[in-house]
């Protein structure tokens, strides 16, 4: 069995202000929080996902930070992997969610639907990071961000991509999915805990 930890990046900059960003791979890094929740979330990884030799991070400064923070603890080999970065928010880039307005709840409640403009659609999304987990022959921590974690969530259990906002993946949260030996396909194990909020990491 193939056990895939998807871990969400630590808190950045641009996550504290609520600016989208996803293309620019040398902004918005972790703040001190981040940092922290980075670390809780190695310290929960070394306990539970032992044997763990590989790590695959989005290239985005926040994903990097953080999967470097978990590499150096869980002593894993870190590799950057573009298919498993942040969707792409088109003439949304850099701006705050607050003055977006309805616009980004439209998009929120269904992101089928409601695409960012000019941005990338939730199946290309999901298209690239099925590709790159299926990749995956043994137990490995993939840093990403919200919607490509959420999107391969709400996929493997049978859900459509409209419900990708309808789950929590918190900042430095960790979440797994499994390859089940005996049916051959992907399933949840567990989704968003937050070893921030209750190990003695502080």
């Amino acid at each position: 069995m193939v056990t895939i930890y998807l871990v969400r990046h630590g808190e950045s900059t641009l996550n504290r202000e609520g600016v989208l960003q996803s293309r620019d791979i040398n902004v918005g890094p972790l703040t001190d929080r981040g940092r922290l929740e980075a670390f809780c979330a190695a310290m929960f990884l070394k306990d539970t996902a032992k044997g763990i030799r590989r790590i695959i991070s989005s290239p985005l400064l926040r994903a990097r930070e953080t999967a470097s923070i978990i590499a150096s603890e869980i002593k894993a080999e870190l590799t950057i992997d573009e298919r498993v970065r942040e969707v792409n928010m088109g003439r949304w880039e850099l701006m705050k969610i607050n003055d977006i307005g309805p616009e980004f709840l439209k998009y929120s409640r269904n992101p089928l639907k409601y695409p960012p403009p000019d941005g990338e659609y939730a199946e290309s999304v999901l298209g690239r990071m099925v590709e790159a987990v299926n990749e995956v022959k043994e137990d490995t921590v993939v840093v990403s961000h919200y919607q490509p974690i959420a999107s391969l969530i709400v996929h493997f259990m049978g859900s459509s991509l409209s419900n990708i906002y309808r789950i929590r993946v918190d900042t430095g949260s960790v979440s797994a999915v499994f390859k089940d030996d005996e049916w051959g396909d992907w399933r949840v194990l567990f989704v968003n805990i937050k070893p921030f909020n209750f190990l003695n990491c502080k």
